[in-house]
């Protein structure tokens, strides 16, 4: 489905031809993107300088339906407008990048899978391309049935020439749709990335809940002494080298340990206080409970880094696509705003009386949903990106919480997941997908929208339509 979009773009110049290839004929590549704005831009200046083929200048179309189709065709022109400068202005060299990162992720991702013994598990893949294919389908369903409603309505009206309306009406809206396509399938890329690097982080959490730290039983009736456990020498020397050989890391920290306590004997030991007691700690005499099963704390350093890559690949996927955010966003609200007002103040008294303003009406509103749901896909999409990032520093969290053993033989380890917390602290307020800083592309923007949509449709569900429907002779 992504390849199918990717061949609409190039089609319609929104995006260069060879994109991924940065030795490729720089004219060639952008020449499609300079031939279909100049057939707009034909069509557009065709329609308002020589007054043909537009609705405006039917003798069927009235004041509304009139009022209607030009805020459509010049806020799709404003939407095509802006978009195509934006991509234009967005090189090639962005692909090529976002495509050569990528592949290194990918690399260090296969890599760490391998060392968690992860590079069979395949089912939640699988699950994540059932829920990806089906929202594709979705939205191309919903498009092809709003061009077709259009296209057929203008065939039946201008016949052959419906081409030149059907390029100031739907195709700027279709282009800024499919921009925001282009927008979406990286954001879920990115998603599906941070997704695989909170399956390893989870892998080392539930292995730190069997590999503990050395544990020691303490008889709670002595106040806190130490059980006194007979062991010969020969257990307890198997015991130490089963131990030393099977964790060399936690080894080499109780050797040192154990050389920085002070040296007493056998029958000074027995002799000393309750607080010398409860200071000094023989890691020989206590009993160690110990998983030895394969871990991949090996793998935390390149995790760390791998998510600050994608953290970086994030603000250069906003830095291409969060500035078109902001032209599809504004005519998405407009045009659901206006297709309310029409809805209810026009069509709910007039429906059947005029076949242009029920075209316009119904044009309004088709768009609107339309343009909605690709909205809604976007700011899904980017919250859901920017809590499976959180969820990273979360599991870090937890797992510094339960103290495993690698954590306290390497302060390393400990220092790292410590730094990392922390630097995910900062960046959480320096950066989320956002349109050029003027709203975030999360679920408060929708918040935002209807509370300001709402403030609107008062205003404009006042106004008094019936002396303007009476005197069009829609009303009696």
């Amino acid at each position: 489905m992504i390849q199918i979009m990717n061949w609409l773009s190039m089609g319609i110049g929104l995006i260069p031809l060879n994109r991924q290839q940065s030795q490729s004929n720089f004219g060639l590549d952008y020449a499609m993107m300079l031939i279909m704005p100049c057939l707009y831009l034909a069509a557009y200046f065709g329609i308002n300088l020589f007054e043909r083929y537009g609705l405006p200048y039917l003798d069927a179309c009235n004041s509304v339906c009139r009022l209607s189709n030009n805020l459509f065709m010049h806020l799709g022109a404003f939407l095509y407008v802006t978009i195509t400068l934006l991509s234009l202005y967005r090189r090639k060299q962005f692909f090529v990048e976002f495509e050569a990162h990528l592949a290194e992720i990918d690399v260090y991702i296969q890599k760490c899978r391998r060392v968690a013994e992860m590079d069979k598990l395949r089912a939640q893949v699988v699950k994540h391309k059932v829920a990806y294919h089906f929202t594709w389908l979705f939205i191309f369903s919903v498009f092809v049935f709003a061009l077709y409603y259009d296209s057929k309505h203008l065939y039946d009206t201008f016949g052959e020439y419906a081409i030149i309306p059907f390029m100031v009406s739907s195709f700027p809206y279709l282009a800024g749709s499919i921009i925001q396509g282009e927008f979406i399938y990286h954001v879920s890329v990115i998603s599906n990335r941070f997704e695989q690097i909170n399956s390893l982080f989870e892998k080392i959490n539930k292995e730190a809940r069997n590999r503990r730290a050395p544990l020691t039983i303490f008889d709670i009736e002595s106040e806190g002494k130490k059980q006194e456990v007979k062991v010969t020498s020969g257990e307890k020397a198997a015991a130490t080298k089963a131990l030393f050989s099977n964790d060399p890391k936690l080894a080499d920290e109780m050797k040192r340990q154990k050389a920085q306590l002070p040296k007493h004997d056998d029958e000074e030991e027995l002799n000393t206080s309750e607080e010398d007691d409860d200071d000094i700690f023989d890691y020989n005499d206590a009993i160690v409970c110990e998983n030895t099963d394969n871990t991949s704390e090996a793998n935390l350093p390149d995790l760390f880094k791998l998510h600050d890559k994608i953290l970086a690949l994030s603000v250069i996927t906003n830095g291409e696509f969060g500035p078109q955010c902001v032209p599809y966003m504004a005519a998405c609200f407009v045009v659901t705003i206006f297709g309310i007002f029409l809805e209810t103040k026009v069509n709910f008294m007039v429906s059947g009386k005029s076949y242009l303003l029920d075209y316009m009406t119904y044009l309004y509103v088709i768009w609107s949903l339309t343009t909605m749901i690709v909205a809604y896909i976007v700011l899904r999409l980017c919250c859901n990106t920017n809590n499976h990032s959180k969820q990273s520093a979360m599991i870090v969290h937890e797992i510094m919480q339960k103290k495993p053993a690698f954590m306290l033989s390497n302060d390393l380890f400990y220092n790292k997941m410590k730094s990392f917390t922390l630097q995910f602290l900062h960046w959480e307020g320096y950066f989320q997908f956002n349109g050029i800083g003027l709203f975030a592309l999360d679920y408060t923007f929708i918040f935002s929208t209807v509370s300001a949509a709402t403030s609107y449709l008062i205003v404009l569900l006042q106004f008094d339509m019936t002396s303007i429907l009476r005197s069009e002779g829609l009303l009696t």
